[in-house]
């Protein structure tokens, strides 16, 4: 009986070691991406602590009496920690992740009207920085972290949008939410998802998986010249 119970705890220890994928193993690679978004986190949470974002700062902001900025701020500050913190743990699974110690600027926002119009920018950029992050790795875990760091941000932007835009979704929109690769978000300059003259040069881009540089259309994205067939624009529905 002995034997028996040894045997089958053999034979589930051979199955469990089986089903582990070794190709799952973080690379050089996976540890940039994270510290990328490890410092794109950092970024945020830096932002949101340069002004006192109380209601004699945020009265001039749009839509101030119903937005409710001072509560909705206090969240996205804790949420700034909660995603600092989760890049933190998942960094110390992984070898040679080189945490932020960066000296960031930031956008001149005087008083609250522009603070929160450059935060719906700072936002809009970062939800698309880590949709491009999780095309650089091959580990499930990090383009786990990156796809839901992107969507907490674009949640963000999407209720800071509310208070400015009449329309935050067009009914003639012909692409999902923008994309950006690491190497345009460090390019300075005021297209969208700019952040290199914020950034001073302290990030660093992770490299490609696949030595190719990523294609991002409207509809999806890949690496190399077959990113061209993705970019075609949705075929109306009928109503």
């Amino acid at each position: 009986m002995r034997f028996l119970k040894t045997f089958s705890s053999l034979l589930l220890l051979s199955a469990a070691t089986a089903q582990s994928p070794s190709n799952c193993t973080p690379t050089s690679n996976d540890a940039a991406v994270v510290a990328f978004g490890w410092s794109l986190s950092s970024y945020l949470d830096q932002f949101y602590s340069q002004k006192p974002l109380n209601n004699s700062f945020l009265n001039s902001a749009p839509n101030s009496a119903k937005a409710e900025y001072v509560f909705n701020f206090q969240g996205i500050q804790r949420i700034n920690l909660l995603s600092v913190r989760a890049a933190q743990i998942l960094a110390s699974r992984i070898p040679n992740v080189t945490p932020p110690g960066c000296n960031f600027t930031f956008p001149a926002s005087p008083d609250g009207q522009t603070f929160v119009q450059n935060a719906l920018k700072v936002e809009r950029t970062a939800a698309g920085a880590f949709v491009g992050l999780a095309a650089y790795t091959k580990t499930p875990d990090v383009s786990f972290l990156m796809s839901r760091l992107g969507a907490e941000r674009a949640a963000v932007a999407s209720y800071l949008a509310a208070q400015q835009m009449a329309t935050e979704f067009p009914a003639n929109s012909t692409s999902l939410i923008p994309a950006y690769s690491p190497q345009h978000v460090l390019r300075s300059g005021n297209q969208p998802g700019n952040l290199g003259q914020f950034l001073h040069g302290c990030l660093r881009a992770p490299q490609s998986p696949c030595g190719l540089p990523l294609g991002i259309g409207p509809l999806g994205g890949s690496f190399g010249p077959t990113s061209a067939s993705i970019t075609t624009m949705p075929t109306p529905t009928p109503i």
